[in-house]
């Protein structure tokens, strides 16, 4: 077993970044995707690459693992089970080291006033929260793992800049619709920063500090770019699938007592405004 080996369940736009911040500090990287092919030649080669898909079994995952320090997983509960432990419960029972399981702050409930932070029991309302708790409880019991629960995600090539530019944003007005969100790159130092200092069970809310209206992310990034913003919509007309319909119902004001009392680390981009100025260069240069 390698000190610095990192298994990660799900190279996905969490699992990659991770897995690219840790290469770079000379770990070994191995991890699944359900579609290998994506990866450059190049890169496949320098990581070990496996293909897991849900009801499929990753061959010779126990000596996978043997070789592994760290396991963390990206990858959803799906239709109500988690894809992982429907497959390889035992092989992850008989890991001892550090395991990491990506949730989502959609297991909370929402709260009208005050701030959600690790110490709010979890009580989602949504099909797709009480999924997410559910596992996070299994890997809670099988392997102790530490619980990292993520707010809205965006970074490159997943933010409101892009989307105003490719006339794809949208303003949908909810009244007390409030939520945070977590710059990739502060999920990535918050991940390493917990892998460097371990403490099994551990919850940690990673989000932003400063909960908002999605109407004003988009206003936002359409200033940045010199663009009039999109006319609002009313959320009653809106055309919205039912999993995005759950996502404007949110009201929550979270906020971590562990990122900077435990792990002793400051957000690089402490709110939306700086994390969207960062990636307006890189946008940019795209195009």
């Amino acid at each position: 077993m390698s000190d610095k080996h990192i298994f990660i369940f799900g190279l996905g736009y969490v699992g990659t970044h991770l897995a690219q911040a840790l290469y770079s500090q000379g770990w070994r990287v191995t991890g699944t995707t359900r579609n290998p092919g994506k990866f450059d030649p190049d890169l496949a080669q320098k990581w070990h690459i496996l293909e897991f898909n849900d009801g499929t079994e990753i061959n010779n995952l126990a000596h996978h693992l043997s070789q592994a320090s760290h396991v963390i997983t990206t990858i959803s509960a799906l239709s109500g089970h988690d894809p992982v432990l429907a497959t390889h419960e035992a092989e992850i029972r008989a890991f001892t080291r550090w395991v990491g399981y990506i949730s989502a702050t959609s297991v909370y409930p929402d709260q009208q006033e005050g701030f959600i932070d690790e110490a709010v029991p979890p009580a989602p309302t949504t099909k797709r929260g009480k999924a997410r708790l559910a596992a996070e409880q299994q890997w809670g019991q099988i392997c102790n793992a530490e619980i990292l629960r993520v707010a809205g995600i965006y970074g490159p090539g997943r933010n409101a800049i892009e989307a105003v530019l490719d006339g794809k944003a949208r303003i949908i007005e909810k009244k007390g619709q409030l939520f945070n969100r977590i710059h990739q790159t502060d999920i990535t130092a918050i991940i390493l920063a917990a892998m460097a200092n371990p403490r099994p069970g551990r919850i940690i809310n990673l989000c932003d500090e400063e909960p908002t209206p999605q109407a004003d992310v988009i206003r936002y990034a359409a200033q940045l770019v010199g663009q009039a913003p999109p006319a609002p919509i009313p959320f009653e007309d809106a055309d919205l699938t039912p999993m995005a319909r759950s996502f404007y119902q949110s009201h929550r004001r979270l906020r971590s007592s562990v990122i900077g009392p435990e792990l002793g680390l400051s957000l690089r981009y402490p709110t939306y405004r700086e994390g969207l100025k960062s990636l307006l260069e890189h946008v940019q240069a795209k195009r």
